[in-house]
């Protein structure tokens, strides 16, 4: 697996995909939403970030209304997480006064909807990945008590009882992995033993659509980004797998455009090279 390990390297370093990631930012700044604004991560992380685009991205967001920020929950989630990645501070009024916002818009189960309050019904239900974002984001910003934290850990565990997290965990588990959980939690190990299962012969995982049962790139991407954020990495036979099958396809990810699915999975894809030092 090793020789295999260090072709996966040299081909995913020539392909500069942070370069490419970086390059479909800046082109289409005037349009990022604040909800993907988690797409500038890999770029932010990368050893190659520099301080003009770090700074860009907190005068983004610094110049954006609290009405625009709060919209939705899973848009505030993303601009606390990626303004404190890009150097923001955690005790600014910005983050403090958005994340106190996040965490009025609990609902009665003891989750979140992506939706605020306002938008939902009162019979709404909270759905795992959010909620995993949103304990992720008061994790970061040390904005909850450990009381309020088990609370939100005891919701995961009971819609992953419940639901599996709607058999799709890989996002949930890029925001629990952020949150500091890993895949020795109990939780988190159900979810990837059901991933691991579920891998095509490809190294793919089936899409979200009913023409990529035989391997969808776009999934494929964010379940290595799931698996990789709680700590599984090229010793794990299915990352290696999907890696190789993420390779075979490079070409159509690195032709991603603004606005369709496949600059998601440059995103994840990205990251998860970064998280296992793939890339840099």
């Amino acid at each position: 697996m090793r020789k295999e390990v260090s072709v996966l390297k040299e081909v995913f370093v020539q392909k500069s995909l942070v370069d490419r990631l970086r390059e479909l930012l800046l082109k289409n700044r005037a349009e990022w939403p604040l909800t993907d604004l988690y797409l500038a991560n890999p770029v932010l992380k990368s050893r190659q970030c520099t301080t003009v685009f770090g700074q860009f991205v907190l005068d983004f967001i610094e110049g954006k209304s609290r009405e625009e920020i709060r919209g939705f929950v899973n848009g505030a989630v993303s601009t606390i997480l990626t303004y404190l990645l890009a150097g923001g501070e955690k005790d600014s009024k910005l983050v403090k006064d958005t994340v106190k916002w996040v965490k009025h818009q609990r609902l009665k189960d003891g989750g979140w909807h992506w939706k605020p309050t306002n938008l939902v019904s009162t019979d709404a239900k909270s759905e795992a990945w959010i909620s995993a974002g949103v304990l992720a984001t008061l994790k970061k910003t040390d904005a909850a008590d450990e009381s309020y934290i088990n609370s939100i850990l005891k919701f995961l565990k009971r819609d992953w009882e419940r639901t599996e997290w709607r058999g799709n965990p890989e996002v949930t588990l890029v925001y629990v992995g952020a949150a500091g959980l890993d895949k020795n939690n109990s939780m988190v190990e159900k979810a990837v033993k059901l991933l691991e299962a579920s891998q095509l012969l490809n190294g793919a995982w089936s899409g979200y659509s009913a023409g990529t049962t035989k391997g969808g790139i776009f999934r494929t991407c964010v379940v290595l980004n799931g698996l990789t954020s709680v700590g599984l990495g090229l010793g794990d036979s299915s990352v290696v797998k999907g890696f190789r099958f993420a390779q075979s396809k490079l070409n159509e990810i690195l032709n991603a455009k603004w606005g369709g699915v496949l600059i998601q999975g440059l995103y994840s894809l990205a990251n998860a090279l970064i998280q296992v030092n793939l890339i840099d």
